[in-house]
């Protein structure tokens, strides 16, 4: 019996393969979503394609991690890394509240890969590099792979587990994106895996924040400067607020609590209703103290 010939694979331009990025290698990626998935060891689901990202631009394809329901961001590129596509993960990175950032390309520098490393080590968030090659098998039949470049460093104790930390990023996605559109950004990325978020006042000492003490969904307006405060309470009587609103005296903040209890773990009906109340009532906040705060703080900053 002769032994059958066997052949080595040599790679192709991956332009040979798919054109065009968007047109053609994107819509392939959406389709064969698994194949990405094997290599990385994550089950991805829920995939959509060329999704606005609000703050953060206009990404190739999002997905949610199966088992955490993690939100997960894709961006593709058919040459050798480039800091455009860098500077959009960075983005991506600094202004979403995805869990997961995966960047395919034909391969990658090793500036580029410093960088995924880097954001991979301040434990924030899950950065992968993956290259993928095509391989001409026959005149019209192509096989493609993929191979990790970069990966968390813990990236195999976080795949499949559904933490409190990916359970709040989870949750508070859509109500960060809804107060986007509303015009009121998020600060930084702080504590994105905690039950806190801040949002940017126009003014660096005061914030709007949102959390869960003993897990009552509460909303605050948190003042860095007593003065700031104390001006705010002569203002205080006739302002249009819930009446369980409360002017605390041991910190110069002011907070509204929800009369019922959230549980993280609940049904999404009872998250939707959370991510309700709470943006609701930051936008309420904003209404009411913001021009106040505009007066107020330009005042004493000597604008």
């Amino acid at each position: 019996m002769s032994t059958p010939d066997v052949h080595s694979l040599d790679p192709i331009s991956l332009r040979k393969v798919w054109p065009h990025e968007a047109h053609d290698f994107t819509p392939w990626l959406a389709k064969h979503i698994d194949r990405l998935g094997a290599t990385l060891n994550l089950r991805l689901e829920q995939v959509e394609r060329e999704v606005h990202l609000p703050g953060a631009g206009r990404v190739d394809l999002t997905a949610k991690q199966a088992e955490t329901g993690a939100r997960v961001v894709i961006e593709n590129q058919l040459e050798l890394s480039d800091d455009s596509h860098c500077l959009g993960l960075l983005g991506y990175a600094a202004n979403t509240e995805a869990s997961i950032l995966i960047w395919i390309a034909q391969d990658f520098t090793s500036y580029h890969k410093s960088i995924l490393e880097w954001l991979n080590a301040a434990d924030t968030i899950d950065v992968y590099a993956v290259a993928v090659r095509a391989y001409r098998v026959r005149d019209d039949i192509f096989v493609a792979d993929f191979r990790t470049v970069v990966e968390p460093t813990s990236a195999s104790s976080r795949t499949t587990k559904r933490t409190t930390s990916t359970l709040y990023a989870g949750f508070y996605g859509p109500l960060v994106d809804r107060l986007r559109r509303e015009g009121i950004r998020p600060v930084g990325r702080g504590g994105y895996r905690g039950q806190y978020r801040s949002f940017q006042t126009g003014h660096s000492n005061a914030i709007y924040s949102t959390g869960f003490p003993d897990g009552r969904p509460t909303v605050y307006l948190e003042l860095k400067e007593e003065a700031s405060y104390t001006a705010l309470v002569r203002h205080k009587e006739g302002l249009d607020l819930a009446e369980n609103t409360v002017w605390r005296e041991d910190k110069p903040w002011i907070e509204l609590e929800r009369d019922s209890s959230f549980d993280l773990y609940g049904s999404e009906e009872d998250a939707d209703a959370v991510r309700q109340w709470l943006g609701d009532n930051i936008l309420r906040f904003r209404e009411v103290f913001q021009p106040l705060l505009d007066q107020i703080l330009l005042v004493e900053n000597g604008q």
